[in-house]
């Protein structure tokens, strides 16, 4: 919180995050302090990724990263009740199929050809179910615009 750190309030003419926000576990407090931080007049664009229902299917276990994953729906009336306005939420037309790493020998540094899919990390195992998932439907990557008045 920026009382905590002593920062003046309003003091940013203008907010951006290129995809930090998606894993904030509190969006709302997390917007609530862009607008504090915003000067009136002040402009938010952040790009973050969201769940495209409401939540997530209760009978699989979700990565952490989906899990804080706001709903696409619930972005533009939790900006808007914290003050924002003009709030806009934009499709950011970045597609989440297709962005398979390719998996190298840690110990050679070759790539055998093996891809990683949808999940990354030593639990990778455990979310295989993503793989028959199209991840297009489930998330979407967006923009928020905003403004303080």
């Amino acid at each position: 919180a920026f009382s905590k750190k002593n920062l003046p309030m309003e003091m940013f003419d203008a907010c951006i995050s290129n995809g930090a926000f998606c894993l904030v576990p509190d969006k709302a407090k997390a917007f609530a302090n862009v607008f504090k931080a915003l000067r009136p007049g002040g402009r938010m664009a952040i790009s973050t990724t969201t769940i495209v229902s409401d939540r997530l299917d209760p009978s699989f276990e979700w990565p952490v990263c989906m899990r804080m994953f706001a709903s696409l729906e619930s972005i533009k009336p939790m900006c808007e009740q914290i003050g924002f306005k003009n709030v806009r939420v934009i499709d950011a037309e970045s597609p989440m199929e297709g962005m398979e790493i390719p998996i190298e020998d840690e110990s050679t540094g070759d790539n055998d050809g093996s891809r990683r899919f949808k999940i990354h990390g030593r639990y990778a195992d455990q979310f295989t179910f993503l793989e028959n998932m199209d991840m297009d439907e489930l998330c979407k990557v967006v923009t928020v615009y905003g403004e303080k008045a």
